[in-house]
């Protein structure tokens, strides 16, 4: 792996583990959201003293928990996907920190609080609401939580589009191998193609051809050699040697 794509690769976790990190605090925050009380609702029937009734979070807005749920598994989902899939969890988490807000915009500007309140926690027909307290300052907690959402679907975003962006600039051995020889062969076909064959000038080669064929190209990659050399692709000579090599003493070790 080269520099860059380690360097990449370094910045792939190290953002991860942000969105890792801001995922748990959001659901940490909207949890926390549906444990606070929210309101307190007082009624009474008629036939007994009044009585106070707390709505929590949970009661308000019930998908508070489940959507923190939610929030801790996309946690797994930023470790092992990548690529759509990862955008796709990002898209997920980003509607989950735009809508938690809801509930908090109802607490705040909702014309009758009270009767919310009493539906939320299933009041009993025989009660009459007296009064309703709520608590606008959990606001600050939800919203919270939405910012962290929203703040790691950024981040996560950024990690698939790094992802997919690595994985095009990446070739393996084999594909840097292949465009080496398609570069190659057609250097050697246009180097052919300017110099005039011998049928055309008339003039025959003295010794044995110099056209460098396919075949040798190959067998100078398959060695390790550097193919546009031309010394490493020059014919061999009748007896198997490069035309160029001298004579060997056949008694020679």
């Amino acid at each position: 792996m080269t520099d860059a794509a380690a360097d990449a690769a370094l910045i792939r976790r190290r953002n991860v583990r942000t969105a890792a990190v801001l995922l748990v605090l959001a659901a940490a925050a909207l949890w926390g959201a549906s444990r606070l009380p929210w309101a307190t609702l007082t009624a009474q029937d008629g036939l007994s003293p009044a009585r106070d009734f707390t709505v929590h979070g949970s009661d308000w807005s019930p998908w508070l928990t489940p959507v923190a749920i939610v929030l801790v598994a996309a946690v797994a989902a930023t470790v092992a996907l990548k690529g759509w899939a990862l955008r796709l969890t990002a898209l997920v988490v980003a509607v989950i920190g735009i809508v938690s807000v809801l509930p908090v915009i109802s607490l705040l500007t909702g014309d009758d609080p009270g009767a919310y309140a009493a539906r939320s926690i299933d009041l009993a027909g025989r009660y009459q609401v007296a009064s309703v307290d709520t608590r606008p300052w959990v606001a600050i907690v939800v919203v919270l939580g939405a910012v962290l959402a929203v703040s790691a679907a950024t981040v996560l975003l950024r990690v698939a589009r790094g992802a997919t962006s690595m994985s095009s600039r990446y070739r393996s051995p084999a594909a840097r191998r292949a465009e080496l020889e398609e570069t190659v062969f057609a250097e050697r076909a246009a180097a052919e193609r300017q110099v005039p064959s011998a049928t055309t000038t008339g003039d025959a080669p003295d010794g044995p051809s110099e056209q460098v064929t396919e075949r040798m190209l190959w067998d100078a990659l398959d060695t390790g050699a550097d193919p546009t050399d031309p010394s490493t692709t020059r014919p061999a000579a009748p007896d198997g040697r490069p035309d160029d090599d001298p004579p060997r003493d056949a008694t020679a070790r």
